[in-house]
């Protein structure tokens, strides 16, 4: 098959003059603002080998993932993330570094797209920090307040950002006996939401009827610090109970900062329970139905490369905050034309008239060049509201029209 030279790959874009001038002013403004909060750049290599990724806590499948070989004919993969090459540099090269390390990175990371993901790229930037060396739950607030600030930065107007406890959910797994085949599809329902898949898969499983209540309700906590007192009475296992400390130490410290009207929790957010260790958190926008960064603690990950460090991180992906910007300006953009819509020249209110006579005193005004809408309500509250709504400049009540 001859292939267009014009052409290029699927799931990759060019971007042009003005596309690109955008993109690099998010980069700078990102940049700008780990860079004000002590964080180091760094940029890894492109090319990992395939063993980096093969196992361990950050393992990836491999049809997930880009590869090629070297001339001695070893695997090589096109990196497909940033955290697992840093917690390679941290191990190595960055060894004789005081701790904690704190690192930011900017760059492409590539993916091998499937089929079925219609919105995923095979190129796409991340930009993101790591903060290695440091446990507890100011330095997770730290990383969490960063990650909302870099939104803020990025010019966002409705962002926020869900936080969660993966040891939450262990502990209740634990409670209920089941093994992790069956763990990992209830983490998937949870997901989800999706409680009848839930209960089914609990009751074909065995597991007590006081368990699946329990697993029950995790889709069903989140919102503010209230979500607290409810898990509380779901659980007194120790693993559960250090969770929830745990994750209120750190929407309390967030709070303290003033991100309380930022923040909300969810504890039935699960995602990549074998990966992170604690809490985890993603930032979201009402402009983009995807999250737009994601990240939380990972405290076994540096220990794959020999040097056992507690871990906190996020990456953000850029592509999805400039496309929430661009939603978000259209959406302001509609807003600025519906207030700019011309006026309804009347609202005629029927009220007791006939509706005919009505009628006939609504083509009149229309014959005359002028708008007119007929009301039937009868309150003078929702009258009143109804001409509001449609910026009317008069009122007509046809009962009392001559």
């Amino acid at each position: 098959m001859t292939i267009n030279n014009t052409q290029i790959p699927n799931n990759v874009t060019d971007l042009l003059v003005d596309e690109c001038v955008r993109k690099r002013a998010l980069e700078q403004a990102v940049r700008s603002r780990f860079l004000s909060c002590g964080y180091r750049e760094v940029c890894p290599a492109g090319l990992e080998f395939y063993d980096t990724y093969s196992s361990g806590v950050g393992a990836r499948a491999q049809e997930e993932m880009l590869k090629t070989f070297d001339n001695h004919g070893r695997i090589l993969v096109l990196r497909p993330e940033f955290t697992t090459p840093i917690a390679r540099l941290a191990a190595s090269k960055l060894r004789g570094e005081a701790l904690p390390l704190r690192l930011c990175y900017l760059g492409t990371a590539y993916a091998n797209p499937s089929p079925k993901g219609a919105r995923q790229r095979a190129e796409f930037t991340q930009a993101g920090v790591e903060l290695m060396g440091c446990d507890g739950a100011q330095a997770d607030a730290e990383v969490v307040m960063l990650a909302l600030e870099s939104m803020r930065a990025s010019g966002l107007a409705d962002y926020m950002v869900e936080i969660g406890q993966v040891d939450f959910f262990k502990g209740l797994m634990e409670e209920a006996g089941l093994d992790e085949e069956t763990t990992e599809l209830v983490r998937t329902y949870v997901e989800e939401k999706n409680m009848l898949a839930i209960e089914l898969l609990l009751r074909g499983n065995g597991a007590a009827e006081a368990a699946i209540a329990r697993i029950r309700e995790l889709p069903m906590l989140f919102g503010g610090r209230e979500v607290f007192a409810r898990a509380e009475k779901l659980s007194a296992s120790p693993k559960c109970r250090a969770a929830l400390e745990n994750l209120r130490a750190i929407y309390d410290a967030l709070c303290a900062c003033g991100f309380e009207d930022f923040v909300t929790i969810d504890l039935g957010m699960v995602h990549a329970i074998g990966y992170y260790t604690g809490m985890i958190f993603r930032g979201i926008s009402a402009s983009f139905g995807q999250p737009l960064l994601s990240g939380g603690r990972y405290d076994g990950l540096l220990r794959d490369f020999g040097r056992p460090l507690g871990a906190v991180g996020f990456a953000m992906g850029l592509e999805h905050v400039l496309e929430a910007l661009d939603r978000q300006a259209d959406a302001a953009r509609q807003a600025d034309e519906a207030a700019k819509a011309p006026a309804l020249d009347a609202l005629l209110v029927v009220g007791g008239a006939p509706l005919a006579k009505a009628w006939r005193h609504a083509e009149a005004l229309r014959a005359q060049g002028k708008t007119v809408e007929l009301c039937y309500v009868a309150q003078e509250a929702e009258i009143a509201a109804l001409a509001a709504a449609r910026r009317a400049r008069q009122v007509i009540r046809e009962e009392d029209a001559q």
